[in-house]
This record gives C-alpha cells, structure tokens and sequence, in this order.
C-alpha cells in the first residue's frame, strides 16, 4: 500500500518508530553503533539539476548536526553555518526505570520552547507545539497492542478539533484503512486496501461530502480514474505505488482521465535503504529521463563519512557532479 505524500500521514505512521523497545533517533536518522555526534560539511557544485515532483532522488543528510545521548536519543538536532548553530536543545526526562517519557525542544539560540512531547511505550502519545510562545497546537496518538498508530487527534489552542487521522493495521505491518476527517468530523479523503484481492481505493470528499476524486488500483497498477472536471491540479491526482523490489511507479493523472506514467528504480549501499547507491527515473517507455549515483566512503560501524552524488539528464553528455558531502562522527565508548 503506498504512503501518500503529505507530511500529516508522514507523521501518522512515523510516529510509532520512536518505540523505545524498537528504533532510536539514531537508527531513524540512517546511522549505526553508538554514535554520539554528526557534524556534517556541504559543498554543492554549482550544477544546475532539478527532479520534477515525485519520489525523491537525492536524499538529504537525514540529521546534518546533532547529538545523541548513549541510549540512541537525539539531544541536539540543526545545522551548523560559520561556527553558529541553528536548531534545537533537546532535553529528555526519563522514569525511576530509566524509560524516556517526556522531550522538550527549545531552541539553541533564544532557550525558546518549541514543543513538548509525552512518550509512551510504543512511541510519543501527546505533543504541544508553541508559537512566539504561546500554545498553537495539541495532538493526542493511540496505538493498538502492536504499537501501530490507530489513531492521530490534532486540536487548537482552545481544544476544537482541526483534524483527526485514522489507520487500521494488520499483525504484519500492512495498513488496509488510512481517512483523515476534518472539522465537524467531516471525511477528507479515505483509503483503503484489500491484501487478498490487492485492490486498492482511494477517495477524496468536498465540505458537503460528495466525492472530488477517485482511482482504484490493482496490485500496484491503476485501473481506473476519475475527479471533477477542473483545470488545477488537487490533491490525489498524483500518486506512486510500490511496483517490484526497489521500483516505485509514479502516475500524474489529469481531468481528461488520462495520465501520465514514469517508474524510478532505486539500488541501495545496505538493507536499511537510506542510502541509495543510485535512482533512476524512466518514462512509460523505459527511457531514462534523470539519474542519481553516489559514492561512499564508509567507517567501521557502516556510516558513510563521504559521500558524492552525480547526476544526470538527458541535457547532459555525461554525469556531473553535483554534491561532496563529508561527516565527522563520534562514538560512545564503554
């Protein structure tokens, strides 16, 4: 079942990586071993080169500078510019048994409060997120006994509901429902997949309920199409599904019901896949269209300590390099 690309369903079914008896920060932010300190240099080349909306390509440095403390939680997270640091402190309570259960962000430069977590056994149950200091948001999570999300809350400053996001998971991880409801409770969009058939439907709904978009696929290929005759692009009309290992296909569907197909294909430096060695985007037709390959120098623990990106399209006689990154890491020791 693909993961829509919005940055509420991000959240959603991201948050219960933060489980303190599964994932770390660190492991969250692509690293390995008892990694203490990232402190990452930049240098782009100049060379100008642009993806086009869908999957990402050239993934960023997951956490540019930050620290850990030795249990794999984040204590620092931002980016160093000419010697100052921009982001966040992040102070972390723990129990009489030593649990995380609650994370303060504040910000490294004013000692500013951020937001503030509460965190449970499966992950964070409920966030405060502040503005010029005073309270802009609450959110509330549920799990269910596997520690899958099955519910996110969003509220204002005064309680009232701004969204409420639901997701029902199987014993072995698939998702087969995702809605988000808005206001008044009102349905935004619904998702749903059947892993017998493999069908897969996808909903969006105006204020008064009725149906703006719809498509259905099947194991992975869509099968039908349909959305209100308009001539802006809206949400749902672009949308990947998970093809054979390492592929994703991208489609960009319009009014006229037709839609536009492009595959990227990705090879990875090890099984955590967050860090490809190369991604290749190819039109309907199998033409390749843009690439990106990468270069690494790894230390003992298997982090990258260097790392080169080339890219190339079809304006370009050869790959050109786009990007030398290189970290310095530290680690806990006994």
């Amino acid at each position: 079942m693909r993961i829509l690309p919005i940055s509420l369903l991000a959240v959603l079914l991201g948050s219960s990586a933060f489980a303190q008896q599964t994932n770390t920060d660190v492991t969250l932010d692509g690293l390995s071993g008892p990694v203490k300190s990232v402190a990452s240099a930049v240098t782009q080349s100049g060379l100008k080169w642009q993806q086009p909306s869908g999957p990402t390509m050239v993934t960023p440095i997951w956490c540019r500078d930050c620290e850990y403390d030795p249990d794999g939680w984040k204590t620092k997270s931002g980016t160093a510019v000419e010697g100052k640091f921009y982001g966040e402190n992040i102070e972390l309570r723990r129990d009489s048994s030593g649990n995380v259960v609650e994370r303060f962000f504040r910000d490294a430069s004013t000692g500013e409060l951020h937001h503030r977590e509460k965190i449970g056994p499966f992950g964070k149950t409920e966030q405060w997120v502040y503005m010029n200091g005073k309270l802009y948001s609450v959110s509330k999570f549920t799990y269910d006994e596997r520690g899958h999300v099955t519910e996110w809350l969003s509220l204002d400053p005064s309680g009232k509901q701004v969204d409420r996001s639901i997701a029902r998971t199987l014993e072995d991880g698939t998702v087969t429902e995702r809605a988000v409801y808005g206001k008044n409770d009102q349905l935004t969009w619904q998702q749903t997949f059947d892993p017998e058939t493999r069908m897969e439907h996808f909903t969006t709904f105006d204020d008064q309920g009725k149906m703006k978009l719809q498509w259905i696929a099947s194991d992975g290929k869509l099968i039908s199409f349909w959305e209100t005759a308009h001539g802006a692009s809206q949400f749902g009309d672009n949308f990947t599904e998970p093809a054979e290992e390492g592929t994703v296909v991208s489609y960009h569907c319009h009014a006229d019901l037709t839609c536009e197909q492009s595959k990227v294909h990705y090879e990875f430096l090890n099984g955590n896949k967050h860090n490809p060695l190369s991604a290749e985007w190819r039109d309907s037709d199998g033409n390749l269209q843009l690439a990106a390959y990468f270069d690494y120098v790894v230390d003992s623990f298997g982090n990258w300590t260097q790392r080169k990106v080339w890219v190339w399209d079809p304006s370009m006689a050869q790959r050109g390099l786009y990007e030398t990154d290189l970290r310095t890491i530290t680690y806990w020791t006994k």
